[in-house]
């Protein structure tokens, strides 16, 4: 009897701890490339501690917040070299929130293409271009180079393409090329 009460007792304490976690809303976002975005959607209890470590866990930033109130605080890291980041939020009672990020800019590619297939043999190719003023559309059956199109339109094309007796509807592909150098082949989803 003693041991179910133990046991109770320390499955009540354990149960306690989770729910604290889950009762702060704390939020760990990557706003940009090196910005990060902490935000406390509840009233906090007390002083709450953000650390920023580097991927050799070296302290980079320690930041203490004493608020009464929700509140979203932003952290620029620009200033430090690119690499691996981990973000903590901790209060008295422990770790509320831990998330890591990359603060490594990565490049959107100036050209985004998507095939989609919708059935009866029809493909809708979307292009965005946002900086060519040509786009080359070259569709494929397996290696077999079925049509060409130039298309004059610098903010993109949208359109609907009806393949006549394709060879099998997963080997239909489009090559999607732009005047900027742009290349990419695109398979039906």
């Amino acid at each position: 009897m003693r041991k179910l009460f133990t046991m109770l007792f320390v499955a009540g304490i354990a149960t306690g701890a989770f729910a604290y976690n889950d009762e702060k809303s704390v939020e760990i976002r990557q706003t940009e490339a090196a910005k990060v975005m902490v935000a406390v959607n509840d009233a906090p209890n007390g002083t709450l501690t953000v650390k920023i470590t580097d991927s050799e866990n070296r302290l980079v930033l320690r930041d203490r917040i004493t608020k009464n109130e929700a509140f979203a605080k932003r952290y620029d890291l620009n200033a430090l070299p690119v690499g691996d980041y981990s973000v903590e939020v901790s209060d008295a009672n422990g770790t509320l929130r831990t998330a890591t990020f990359n603060t490594e800019v990565v490049v959107k590619p100036l050209v985004y293409s998507r095939v989609t297939a919708m059935g009866d043999n029809q493909y809708r190719l979307l292009v965005s271009n946002l900086k060519s003023k040509e786009v080359t559309v070259q569709i494929y059956d397996g290696d077999k180079l079925i049509h060409t199109e130039m298309i004059d339109n610098p903010q993109g094309l949208h359109k609907i393409y009806t393949i006549d007796n394709p060879g099998t509807p997963e080997g239909i592909s489009f090559k999607v090329t732009t005047a900027s150098g742009f290349e990419a082949y695109v398979a039906a989803r």
